[in-house]
């Protein structure tokens, strides 16, 4: 067929594979069965009850509370860290400005801010008089202009 000199290392490569396969074909199937078991088992348990969990999300503690600030008309959301004395006012500037809204010839008072668990009536005044929570808080603003 060809030079021994050529034939010799394709041999030798062969015959390694033919040895290492079966052990190769054993050890996947130990691993799929190993791994098809980590999935079995009991619920792991919670650390507190939901109706704890919940209380503590409610509870306003934080200094500094990270918000979702939505302009959900135009599909835009933005991260915004506040504190709790934070104004809508002030919220509705950084909320612009981080959306791109900070037009000049638009004025804030063209914008309104909701919470977003209740859109009945505009927020305004310091966040944390307007149900600001730990975890969560989501602020929607909409463009209301008084007029057309």
């Amino acid at each position: 067929c060809c030079a021994p000199s050529f034939c010799r290392p394709f041999d030798v490569a062969v015959t390694m594979a033919s040895k290492l396969l079966p052990v190769a074909l054993v050890l996947t199937c130990v691993m799929a069965l190993l791994n098809s078991l980590a999935f079995v088992g009991s619920k792991p348990v919670l650390r507190g009850s939901s109706i704890a969990r919940k209380a503590i999300e409610d509870e306003l503690t934080r200094e500094v509370v990270e918000l979702f600030f939505t302009a959900p008309a135009q599909g835009e959301r933005s991260r915004i860290n506040v504190t709790p004395d934070t104004t809508a006012e002030e919220l509705l500037k950084m909320g612009r400005k981080a959306l791109g809204f900070d037009q000049d010839w638009i004025p804030d008072s063209d914008f309104k801010l909701y919470n977003a668990e209740d859109e009945s009536k505009p927020i305004t005044g310091p966040m944390k008089d307007n149900g600001l929570t730990n975890f969560g808080y989501e602020v929607h603003m909409y463009f209301e202009p008084a007029s057309y």
